[in-house]
Parts: structure tokens; sequence; C-alpha cells
């Protein structure tokens, strides 16, 4: 059987509020894979903090 299926098989035998936390964790697994993805990209908060800064005269 495959991860999917295994996962859908148990799935269908746990309360909503499982239900709710797993769908909830899902979410949170897509947005950090997100973040990681344009980690290298985007600028680290204390380079943005840095531009900020300047702009604010500080």
């Amino acid at each position: 059987m495959s991860a999917q299926e295994l996962l859908m098989e148990e799935i269908k035998h746990q309360p909503e509020p499982v239900l709710r936390e797993v769908l909830h964790y899902l979410k949170f697994i897509e947005r950090q894979r997100a973040q990681e993805e344009w980690a290298d990209v985007l600028p680290a908060r204390e380079v943005e903090q840095e531009r900020l800064d300047v702009l604010d005269g500080k």
C-alpha cells in the first residue's frame, strides 16, 4: 500500500477533532516548505530590518 492509501484508510477511522489537527499540521508543513524554498532567495529578517531602519532614518 502507498503512503497515501495508508493515510486515507487511517483517516477514515478518526474523529473530527483529530482530522482537524491533521489538516492544520498539513497546512503548517506546506507553509514551512514554501518558506524554505524561498529562504535562499529572500533576505534574512536582519537584512530587511536594516533596510527599514535606513528608510526610517534610524
